[in-house]
C-alpha cells in the first residue's frame, strides 16, 4: 500500500540519514515578479557568448536563446551563477561562458567522500534516456587527493560507457550525450563560481544558525550539496532529494536528476511566454510580498464591466519562492492551495473556487504555476471592486518564510467568451454516502448562448486503509444531462501510483527533488503542480432557453458501490455559458 509521505528529519540536531545523502540544492531564479536575490548581482549586464563554431543547438531544438550575463554573480541558491572552467579526465577544458549557448541547463553531481559514495554506485541510465537534449551533466569530487578525484572521474566515465552499451544507444545519441557528460578532475570546491557556491554552502551547513527547529519532531540540519544545477536563466537551482519516495534505495536514484532540466525547460518556456504575451492586462491580487502568511483575503479593482466584456482569456499566475538555504524550513506537505472568488464581497463568508494547485513537499526555490481559468470569466463579468481569497495551504501548518505573488492575466485571443457560470457540484468524503449527497442541478442557458460547457476542478485526497482512496485509487466521475450520460471522467494516463508518473510531468511543471513521495502518480494531481480544469462541451446535450437537469455520481473503479472510507474528493463543477 503506497502512502503519501515525506522524508521526515530524524529527531536530532544533525540531519544525516541514509535517505537524505542523495540530495541538496535550491531552485530559485529571478523573474520580473520577484525581487532580485540580494547577492545575485545586477542581471542587466549581458553579452551574447554563443559559440560561433558548430551547429546552432538552439535553432535545432527550436529553443529561444538567453544571453550570458557577465554581471556579478552570487553564491546563494537563486543567485546568478558566475563563470567557471573545469578540466575533464581526458585533459580537456570546458569554459562556462565560452560554451554558453543560451538554451541549455547544467546539472552537477558532487561526490563527498565517505558521505554519498553509494549514490554514485546507482545507475546513470536515466540521465541519457529520460533527460532532455539541452542539458550538460558534470561529475565532480571534493576529495583532497588528485589521484582519488581522477579515479572517481574515470570510474563514472566507464559506468556511462557501460550504460551506452547496455541500453543499445545509437551512435548518433552516443555522440550527442558523450559531449554533454563531463567527468571533472578539479576539486569541486576549487572550480570557479561552482567552488565558491559549494564552499559558502558547506560553511553555512556547519553553522548553528542553519538548523531548523521542527518542534516535537526534532531539529534538522541542511543536507549536503550532492546535486544542484544552473537553469536556463543562469541561476543556481536545486537538486534537493534524488529519492523518488521515502526510504528509496532504488538503483535508479542517480538518474532521478534527469527530471531537473525538464523543469528548467518548463520554467524558462513559461516565463518567456508570459514576458512576450501581447496586450495582456495584469491585475495583481497579491503583489510580490515576503511573508509567513498562508491565507489572504484581498479586494482588487478589476476593469469595469464594459472593459471586461472584451476579454475572452484568463490565467491565474502564481509564484511561490522559498529562499531558505535549509529545505526543511520550507513547507513540508503536499497541500491543496487555491484561489477563490468571494461571492459576498469583502466579508468573504461565501466563496467559490476558481483555481487550484498542489504544494510540493519540502523544496527550496521558486515554483511557478499558471492556472487556466478562462471559464471563470463568467463569474467576473461585473468587474470593479472584487474580493479574492487565496490559500497557500492550511493556516495551522508550521510557518514558512516565502515570497508570493498572485495575479490575473486577461487577454483577447478571439475565443468564445464565457458570459456566465453557475456552480453545480462540490465533492466531499468519498464513502458509501457520497452520491446521495449530490443533488441534481437544474439550469437554463439564456437565449443567445452559443456554447455550454461543464468545467471541473478535480483531485482525490486521503487514504483509506482498505482502498487507499482517494489519493491513490481509481475513482471515476459521471455527469448526466437530461437523462443521457456523458463519457465518464477517469484517470486514463499512467496507472495511479506508477513509479515515475509525476516525475515525468516535470516538463509540465512538477518541481523535482521534493523530500517525500513526489514521483508517483496521484488521482488527478501531482505534488508541486497546477490542477488544470477538465472542460467538456455539452452544447449538443442542452436546450437553450429551457430548463435542463444535470446529475452527477462517482464510482470506485468499475464497482457499483463506493466502499466505506474517509478519503476526500475535492471537486468543484461549473456550468458555463458562452456567447
Amino acid at each position: 500500500m503506497i502512502r503519501s509521505a515525506m522524508i521526515a528529519p530524524a529527531v536530532s540536531s544533525v540531519f544525516v540519514g541514509t535517505l537524505l545523502f542523495f540530495g541538496c540544492g535550491s531552485s530559485t531564479a529571478t523573474s520580473t515578479e520577484l525581487p532580485t536575490e540580494p547577492d545575485g548581482g545586477d542581471n542587466d549586464a549581458s553579452v551574447d557568448l554563443t559559440p560561433d563554431a558548430g551547429p546552432d543547438l538552439c535553432a535545432e531544438l527550436s529553443i529561444p536563446k538567453i544571453p550570458f550575463s557577465t554581471a556579478e554573480g552570487g553564491t546563494r541558491f537563486g543567485a546568478l551563477a558566475g563563470d567557471f572552467t573545469v578540466h575533464d579526465v581526458n585533459g580537456e577544458s570546458w569554459h562556462f561562458a565560452e560554451r554558453w549557448t543560451g538554451c541549455e541547463s547544467y546539472v552537477f553531481f558532487v561526490n563527498l567522500p565517505k558521505y554519498n559514495d553509494k549514490l554514485f554506485e546507482t545507475a546513470p541510465d536515466m540521465l541519457l534516456k529520460s533527460g532532455p537534449k539541452n542539458v550538460h551533466y558534470f561529475f565532480l569530487s571534493d576529495a583532497a587527493d588528485e589521484a582519488a578525484r581522477t579515479t572517481f572521474a574515470k570510474t563514472m566515465a566507464t559506468r556511462l560507457e557501460k550504460a551506452f552499451s547496455a541500453k543499445g544507444v545509437s551512435k548518433a545519441d552516443k555522440a550527442w550525450w558523450s559531449a554533454r557528460f563531463h567527468f571533472v578532475t578539479d576539486r569541486a570546491t576549487q572550480v570557479g563560481s561552482v567552488g565558491a557556491m559549494l564552499t559558502d554552502y558547506l560553511a553555512y551547513a556547519k553553522s548553528a544558525s542553519s538548523v531548523v527547529d521542527l518542534g516535537d519532531r526534532g531539529k534538522a540540519s541542511p543536507p549536503r550539496p550532492t546535486v544542484f544545477g544552473i537553469d536556463r536563466a543562469q541561476h543556481w537551482d536545486s537538486g534537493d532529494s534524488l529519492s523518488q519516495y521515502v526510504a528509496s534505495t532504488d538503483n535508479s536514484i542517480l538518474g532521478m536528476a534527469a527530471f531537473l532540466p525538464h523543469f528548467y525547460n518548463y520554467r524558462a518556456e513559461l516565463e518567456g511566454r508570459l514576458a512576450n504575451e501581447p496586450e495582456t492586462t495584469i491585475v495583481p491580487i497579491i503583489p510580490t510580498t515576503t511573508t509567513t502568511q498562508r491565507l489572504f483575503t484581498e479586494t482588487v479593482t478589476l476593469p469595469d464591466a464594459s472593459a471586461l466584456a472584451s476579454f475572452d482569456t484568463l490565467d491565474i499566475d502564481v509564484v511561490v519562492d522559498c529562499r531558505e538555504q535549509n529545505p526543511f524550513a520550507c513547507s513540508e506537505w503536499d497541500r491543496i492551495a487555491n484561489v477563490h472568488l468571494c461571492v459576498d464581497g469583502a466579508a468573504c463568508a461565501h466563496r467559490v473556487e476558481i483555481g487550484r494547485w498542489i504544494t510540493p513537499y519540502w523544496r527550496r526555490g521558486r515554483q511557478h504555476y499558471l492556472l487556466e481559468a478562462s471559464p471563470m470569466l463568467g463569474l467576473l463579468r461585473a468587474g470593479g471592486p472584487t474580493t479574492f481569497f487565496v490559500s497557500f495551504g492550511p493556516e495551522w501548518e508550521r510557518p514558512t518564510v516565502w515570497d508570493v505573488a498572485v495575479s490575473l492575466r486577461l487577454r483577447k485571443t478571439g475565443e468564445q467568451k464565457a458570459s456566465h457560470a453557475e456552480r453545480a457540484f462540490i465533492g466531499g468524503t468519498f464513502n458509501a454516502d457520497y452520491n446521495a449527497s449530490q443533488t441534481a442541478f437544474t439550469f437554463t442557458p439564456p437565449e443567445g448562448t452559443k456554447r455550454v460547457e461543464l468545467v471541473t476542478l478535480l483531485t482525490g485526497h486521503g487514504q483509506d486503509e482498505s482502498t487507499n482512496c482517494a489519493e491513490w485509487c481509481d475513482h471515476r466521475h459521471t455527469f448526466t444531462i437530461n437523462g443521457a450520460a456523458l463519457p465518464t471522467i477517469r484517470y486514463d494516463r499512467d496507472a495511479i501510483g506508477s513509479r515515475y508518473g509525476c516525475a515525468e510531468r516535470a516538463s509540465l511543471g512538477v518541481i523535482p527533488g521534493q523530500y517525500g513521495n513526489w514521483a508517483q502518480s496521484r488521482a488527478y494531481w501531482c505534488p508541486g503542480m497546477a490542477v488544470q480544469p477538465i472542460r467538456t462541451d455539452v452544447t449538443s446535450r442542452v436546450t437553450v432557453g429551457k430548463e435542463n437537469t444535470l446529475s452527477y455520481a462517482a464510482s470506485y473503479s468499475t464497482e457499483a458501490s463506493i466502499p466505506a472510507g474517509n478519503g476526500n474528493i475535492d471537486l468543484t463543477t461549473y456550468v458555463v455559458y458562452y456567447r
